[in-house]
């Protein structure tokens, strides 16, 4: 081969420069794309729900009237294994005992410490402003409608926690005396 140095350096150039071009091209037209569409990220988010994670079992259970209102406050009573529970309007009372469950003694402190990891994740929750006292009709929750006590009253509550953005039920009660409830949170049953 007998071709100059400087034509056979002019030929690679140009080749290497007519492959790289249609690269460039294509580059350049995702390029405009991407920044002509914004990602999804950048779109707006809806606003955070007020009820977190029980936003959906929060708005199910009031569908027939009733109120939520938030829980301050949860004192646990370890050596009676059960809460008492405060929310904006005062005190909501005691929640039912709890029973240690199991066999043997080990099996029984294996379900005390999920007991009470249970209630210290409840009360811390209450402390984050991430707990609800729910007094919804007794019609709209099936788990209520066929227990032991006191069903004469058309209103039953339950107290809902967002731990780690899951909704968990915490304590349930029975049955609710709208007469002994503060004037103002039983004016909100009938809203």
């Amino acid at each position: 081969m007998n071709t100059p140095l400087p034509v056979v350096l002019a030929a690679a150039l140009l080749s290497a420069a007519v492959a790289t071009m249609p690269a460039d091209a294509t580059s350049r037209k995702k390029n405009t794309r991407t920044a002509a569409i914004p990602p999804a990220a950048s779109v707006g988010q809806p606003p955070t729900d007020r009820f977190l994670a029980c936003d959906v079992r929060v708005r199910d259970y009031l569908r027939e009237g009733g109120a939520a209102i938030r829980v301050t406050k949860i004192e646990v009573d370890d050596a009676r294994l059960q809460l008492n529970i405060h929310h904006e309007y005062g005190e909501a009372g005691k929640s039912s005992r709890k029973y240690l469950r199991g066999d043997t003694e080990e099996e029984m402190r294996k379900n005390l410490r999920g007991i009470l990891d249970e209630f210290a994740a409840a009360a811390k929750a209450a402390s984050a402003g991430r707990a609800w006292y729910v007094i919804a009709a007794r019609k709209v929750m099936p788990e209520l409608r066929e227990g032991p006590g006191d069903t004469t009253s058309p209103w039953t509550a339950i107290v809902l926690a967002d731990f780690e953005g899951k909704c968990r039920p915490i304590t349930f009660y029975q049955s609710i005396d709208r007469n002994k409830l503060d004037p103002e949170l039983s004016k909100k049953l009938d809203e």
